[in-house]
C-alpha cells in the first residue's frame, strides 16, 4: 500500500512543514488583508488597489533576490548539522548574519535607486485606458515603507534559516503568526484611519508592514539569546568565526537559488506591471489573482522548505536508501494540494474575487484569470518542489540554465506575443505563464531523478 510504505515520510515532512504552513497561511492571511482592505477603501475606484499591485509587484523584485540569497543557509547548516558539527554549524550562524546585513544594505541602496521608475511610469505605461499617474503617485509612498523594512526582514531571516536548518520551524512560525496578527491590525487603523490615525489608505498598509517586521526582528533576537538549547551555538560566536572564504559558499549556493527565484518571479511581476498598459481594472484584477493563486503557491512553499531540511540532512548523513522515498512523499504531497487548489479555484473564483473589491468588473476579470490560473497549479508544484529539494542536494547551479530557458526564452515572449499581437490582453500574460512553469516543471524533475540516480550509487560528492 503507498501509504503504509510512504507514511513515515509523510509524517517526517508534515512535521517540519506544518509550522511553516501555518506561518505561510498567517502570510497569506496578511497578504489577503492588504489587498481586501486597500480593495475596500478604494471601493469602486480601482486606483488604490492598482498602487498597491504597483508598488508591492516592484518591492517583490528585490525581496525575492534578497530572499534567495538567504535561503542558501538553511542547506549548509542541515549538512553540518546532520553530521554532528556543532561549531560549524554555530560559525555559520555568525557568517549568516554579516551575510544578510551585507544583502540587506545592497537590496535597501537598490531598492531606493529604482524608485523613480515608479515615478516615470505614467510616461511609459499609459495604455488604451490613459493616464495612470494617480496610480504611480499613490504607490510612491506605499513602497518607500516597504524599503525600510528590508534590513528587520534580513536579519529576522538569518535566524529563522538557520533555525530551519536544525530542524526547528516552530519557532518562526509563532513569531510570524504574530507579526501578521499585528499587521492586520495596523493595517486596520492606518488604512482606514481607526483609534484616531489618520486614514493613509495604501500608504497606511505600507507601515504596518514596517512596524510588524521590526516587531518580528526583535522577537527573534530576544529568543536566540535566551534560549538554553541555542547556547551551544552562541559560544561558537568567536574571533575569526566570520570568514571570506564561508561568506562566498553561502554566496555560490544562494545567487542560483536568487537568480531562480526573481526570474520566475520576474515573470509574474512583469504580467503585473504590463497589465497597467490594459488600464487600472486590469492592473486590480492581476493583483487580485495573484493574490488568490499565492495560497496554493505558500503551501507549495511550506512543503518544500521541509524538504530542503530533510533532503539536506539525509545528503548529510549520507543515508542513501532514504532519498528516494523522501523526494515521492514531496511529491504526493504536492501534488494533492494542487488538486485541491485547482479544483476550489474554478468553483468559488466568483465568491472569492468578490471578497477583494466592490468593483464588478474587477471581479469579472479575476473569475476569468482564476480558470487559467487553476491550470499551472500542478506544474508550479512539480517546479517548485523539484528546486527545493535539488536546494537540499546543494545542486543549485542548474537551475539558472533551467529557468532562463523557461522563463526568458518561453514565458516572457510569449505572454507578450499573446498579450499584445494577438489581443489577448491579460488572459495572453497567463497563458505564457502556464508554458513557462510547464518547461520548468519537467527540466527540473529531471535533474532531480538524475542527481537521485548518482546519490543512490554513491556517485554524487559533497560539495
Amino acid at each position: 500500500m503507498l501509504l503504509t510504505r510512504y507514511r513515515p515520510y509523510y509524517k517526517s515532512i508534515l512535521s517540519l512543514a506544518m509550522p511553516v504552513v501555518l506561518a505561510q497561511a498567517g502570510q497569506l492571511t496578511t497578504q489577503f488583508a492588504d489587498t481586501a482592505m486597500v480593495g475596500n477603501y478604494g471601493g469602486e475606484n480601482p486606483v488604490p488597489l492598482a498602487a498597491v499591485s504597483l508598488g508591492s509587484s516592484l518591492f517583490l523584485l528585490i525581496y525575492l533576490a534578497a530572499l534567495g540569497l538567504a535561503l542558501a543557509i538553511t542547506p549548509m547548516v542541515g549538512e553540518h548539522y546532520a553530521r554532528g558539527e556543532r561549531r560549524e554549524v554555530g560559525h555559520l550562524l555568525a557568517n549568516g548574519i554579516v551575510y544578510t546585513i551585507t544583502i540587506g544594505i545592497v537590496a535597501t541602496i537598490v531598492a531606493l535607486a529604482l524608485r523613480p521608475f515608479i515615478g516615470e511610469l505614467n510616461s511609459l505605461m499609459s495604455g488604451p485606458e490613459g493616464d495612470i499617474s494617480a496610480v504611480a503617485e499613490m504607490a510612491l509612498p506605499y513602497y518607500d515603507m516597504m524599503i525600510w523594512s528590508i534590513m528587520p526582514l534580513m536579519i529576522f531571516l538569518a535566524i529563522k534559516q538557520f533555525l530551519e536548518g536544525i530542524g526547528n520551524t516552530k519557532v518562526a512560525m509563532w513569531i510570524t503568526l504574530g507579526g501578521n496578527a499585528l499587521n492586520i491590525f495596523l493595517n486596520w487603523v492606518f488604512i482606514f484611519g481607526e483609534l484616531g490615525a489618520e486614514a493613509m489608505g495604501a500608504e497606511g498598509a505600507g507601515l504596518a508592514t514596517l512596524i510588524s517586521r521590526i516587531g518580528q526582528m526583535a522577537a527573534i533576537i530576544v529568543f536566540f539569546f535566551m534560549s538554553h538549547r541555542l547556547r551551544i551555538y552562541r559560544s561558537f560566536f568567536e574571533r575569526g568565526a566570520v570568514k571570506l572564504r564561508r561568506l562566498k559558499e553561502l554566496f555560490a549556493i544562494g545567487f542560483p537559488i536568487s537568480f531562480q527565484m526573481v526570474l520566475e518571479s520576474a515573470a509574474f511581476i512583469l504580467t503585473s506591471i504590463l497589465a497597467l498598459s490594459f488600464g487600472a481594472v486590469a492592473s486590480g484584477a492581476m493583483q487580485v489573482a495573484f493574490s488568490i493563486a499565492n495560497i496554493a503557491w505558500m503551501i507549495t512553499v511550506a512543503i518544500g522548505s521541509a524538504s530542503t531540511i530533510l533532503v539536506s540532512h539525509v545528503y548529510g548523513a549520507s543515508q542513501r536508501d532514504r532519498l528516494r522515498p523522501t523526494i515521492m512523499a514531496t511529491y504526493h504531497l504536492g501534488l494533492m494540494w494542487a488538486v485541491l487548489m485547482a479544483i476550489l479555484f474554478v468553483v468559488l473564483r466568483t465568491p472569492i474575487a468578490a471578497i477583494f473589491t466592490d468593483n464588478a468588473e474587477i471581479v469579472a476579470l479575476t473569475s476569468e484569470l482564476m480558470m487559467l490560473i487553476a491550470i499551472y497549479q500542478f506544474s508550479d508544484a512539480i517546479q517548485g518542489l523539484s528546486i527545493s529539494m535539488l536546494r537540499g542536494l546543494q545542486d543549485v547551479k542548474i537551475i539558472m540554465p533551467i529557468v532562463t530557458c523557461s522563463y526568458l526564452v518561453l514565458n516572457i515572449p510569449i505572454g507578450i506575443l499573446l498579450a499584445y499581437t494577438f489581443g489577448m490582453g491579460c488572459h495572453g500574460f497567463v497563458i505564457g505563464l502556464i508554458v513557462g512553469l510547464s518547461s520548468a516543471a519537467i527540466l527540473t524533475a529531471l535533474r532531480l531523478r538524475r542527481q537521485t540516480r548518482l546519490f543512490e550509487h554513491g556517485t554524487l560528492s559533497h560539495k
